[in-house]
């Protein structure tokens, strides 16, 4: 109840504010148990994978009781995938949304967003993720019931892409081939192809090819090319 409305019942104004507070402060401390709920599940998830991870573990790492646990996630599942959502979507988010403030041209932007692609599989926190994701993958192939929590953490980047790359075809005077969200989903399954390639077999597959391999079948989709048919250098 707002602050204004206590008064007018006879509740004091210093009153209210107690209340406020406290509330205040069980949100924190409710967002600061799920938040060492999530880190305490990273550090077990990294030594023991997805399968070996288990509710005691995760709860024993960050010091609560399997009830806090419960009160914050329905499943090992559910908190698995808000890891991912933090740790790989927020920061695909937040690449996606600089490319274009860091670069003068659409195809600039996607070049620039190709390497930073290849950075993050360079990266030593990214590639354990990424060997928890297809752990996900293979764990939701198996369990149908956990494919939608699965397929939840593409669906935010494949929109964000779409917009992404609508925006570029628009700046590029350009009409896409196809659906937006169909061109993103080709970029995210190269994106991943390259990341798995590159995990098991990486002088076969360096990560050079990141950049290269985006502008050969992506900038037609963002730049016109010139009357010969050439793209800018890179």
């Amino acid at each position: 109840m707002h602050l204004c409305i206590w008064v007018n019942h006879g509740v004091s104004v210093a009153e209210c504010r107690a209340v406020a507070s406290e509330r205040r402060s069980r949100s924190e401390k409710q967002a600061e148990t799920r938040q060492r709920l999530l880190d305490g599940a990273a550090a077990v998830f990294r030594a023991r994978g997805f399968q070996g991870a288990s509710v005691d573990a995760i709860t024993r790492q960050a010091g609560y009781s399997r009830g806090a646990f419960y009160s914050n996630f329905e499943s090992k599942e559910q908190l698995f995938v808000e890891l991912l959502q933090k740790r790989v979507y927020r920061e695909y988010q937040r690449m996606m949304e600089e490319s274009p403030h860091v670069a003068a041209t659409p195809l600039e932007a996607l070049r620039h967003g190709a390497r930073q692609l290849a950075d993050r599989q360079r990266d030593d926190d990214a590639r354990w993720l990424l060997e928890l994701w297809l752990e996900l993958i293979a764990h939701a192939a198996r369990h149908r019931e956990f494919a939608n929590l699965a397929a939840g953490f593409w669906s935010g980047n494949r929109k964000l892409l779409a917009e992404l790359t609508q925006a570029n075809m628009a700046e590029a005077g350009q009409e896409p081939p196809l659906d937006p969200m169909h061109l993103a989903t080709a970029q995210i399954a190269l994106d991943i192809g390259l990341a798995v390639q590159h995990l098991v077999d990486p002088d076969a597959v360096p990560l050079e090819l990141y950049p290269s391999l985006w502008e050969l079948l992506f900038a037609r989709f963002v730049v016109p090319p010139d009357p010969q048919g050439d793209l800018p250098p890179a």
